[in-house]
């Protein structure tokens, strides 16, 4: 068993009389185990595993098989620049924020000396936080996602602004502290919890947190799937602003950001924030906004998850020919759309209502047989439309189904346009 000395005075380091087996991953045998498992796939974890207890205990050897397989995960992935030289958990990487996403958030905390992350597992956020300001308070209650942050720390050049300390995010010591982070975990035993009071902590005693902050000022990473709405959000503020932001990176919304007190940019506000190759995009508008609806153009457009999620249609739409297909389906309309990283476009070849002879039909009349369909608000899944429909040409199209104004619709378009 591990036992861990604790200590009287806030923000010393770490120190653990039993080292994490992480810890041993820094040395130059751990060094060598981690090179000689890069040559294995997860397709071949029998044998790796093999390797690796041949070659040390059996807790470090655990420890390097799950650096090993979330190392080639995040290069895959694109997620950390630098994976193949920082270590991670199982649950820490999965969870961890992706090097894009935590650089976009750590800015907005450039303005403050002293930061904590409470919730700081394996610290990527951590690390993006120590390249704005000059202190981060590293707080976690795993050692061993604790010994990675810290050789993260150290392996991309920010340890000295990195203090790790083992506590919880409940009962840390604000006091000195600016501002602070907390990202809690949102699963148990590998399985994503459902509703926030589940969270670890609780999302309603972490963001109650925020008034033993100045200017409450505190951000919370969340499900972006949270119903914001939800009392156990705006309740434990007491009142100080709050405001949400949706992220999505690479096509995908990865997660909500509540950003408290100071840190919000105005109560009620709302954001969607797309990452992709180019850059950071940014759409601000009021949730409460309406679109007006309008029928079938030129081009069917699907927009990003985060606009979806924020409720951000309107805005999407403010100063331009589109408009939503309908209230309740987030597909929009246009007859001259201007290129957005905010939505995907297609220029549309025919709408018809869904009717599986008739769009039989048009497929074969147009030789389209490498079909991408697409639906939603509709009642069959991607899968049983093209059953359905069995395709056979030699053309691309996409076929996108969904529900307009009660009735069921097939459109067909063309190659995706900006």
């Amino acid at each position: 068993m591990r036992t861990m000395q604790w200590h009287a005075t806030r923000n010393e380091p770490l120190s653990v009389t039993t080292p994490s087996p992480y810890a041993e991953l820094t040395g130059e045998d751990g060094r060598a185990l981690l090179a000689g498992l890069g040559a294995f796939s997860e397709e071949r974890a029998t044998d790796a595993a093999a390797y690796a207890r041949a070659r040390t205990t059996p807790d470090v050897a655990a420890a390097a098989l799950a650096t090993a397989f979330a190392r080639r995960r995040a290069i895959a992935a694109g997620k950390f620049a630098h994976a193949d030289v920082m270590l991670f958990t199982r649950a820490g990487y999965e969870q961890a924020t992706s090097e894009a996403v935590a650089r976009h958030r750590a800015a907005r905390f450039a303005a403050y000396s002293i930061v904590a992350d409470l919730c700081c597992g394996i610290g990527g956020d951590a690390v993006a936080l120590a390249g704005v300001t000059q202190c981060v308070n590293a707080v976690d209650l795993d050692p061993d996602a604790l010994a990675c942050a810290r050789a993260n720390a150290e392996a991309l050049g920010v340890g000295s602004r990195v203090r790790i300390e083992v506590g919880d995010a409940l009962e840390f010591d604000l006091r000195g502290i600016e501002a602070a982070f907390a990202d809690p975990s949102r699963r148990r035993e590998g399985v994503r919890v459902r509703g926030a009071h589940r969270y670890a902590p609780p999302l309603e005693d972490l963001l109650a947190r925020s008034a033993e902050l100045p200017g409450s000022r505190l951000c919370v990473k969340v499900a972006p799937g949270l119903k914001f709405d939800d009392p156990a959000i705006r309740l434990p503020l007491g009142g100080a602003a709050l405001e949400i932001e949706l992220v999505s990176e690479r096509g995908t919304c990865k997660e909500a950001v509540l950003w408290c007190g100071d840190l919000a940019r105005a109560d009620g506000a709302r954001r969607a924030t797309v990452i992709d190759a180019a850059g950071v995009h940014i759409l601000d508008g009021d949730p409460a906004g309406k679109a007006a609806l309008r029928g079938f153009g030129a081009y069917l457009g699907e927009p990003d998850a985060a606009v979806i999620r924020a409720g951000l249609i309107a805005a999407l739409c403010d100063g331009s020919d589109a408009g939503p297909l309908d209230s309740r389906v987030a597909y929009l309309a246009a007859d001259t759309p201007s290129p957005s990283p905010f939505v995907r476009w297609y220029p549309v070849i025919e709408a018809m209502p869904f009717n599986v002879k008739r769009v039989r039909a048009r497929l074969r009349a147009l030789d389209i047989g490498q079909l991408v369909v697409k639906t939603r608000a509709f009642p069959l899944p991607p899968e049983g439309v093209a059953a359905l429909l069995k395709p056979e040409g030699s053309a691309r199209a996409t076929i996108i189904c969904t529900t307009v104004r009660e009735k069921k619709w097939a459109v067909l378009c063309g190659t995706v346009g900006a």
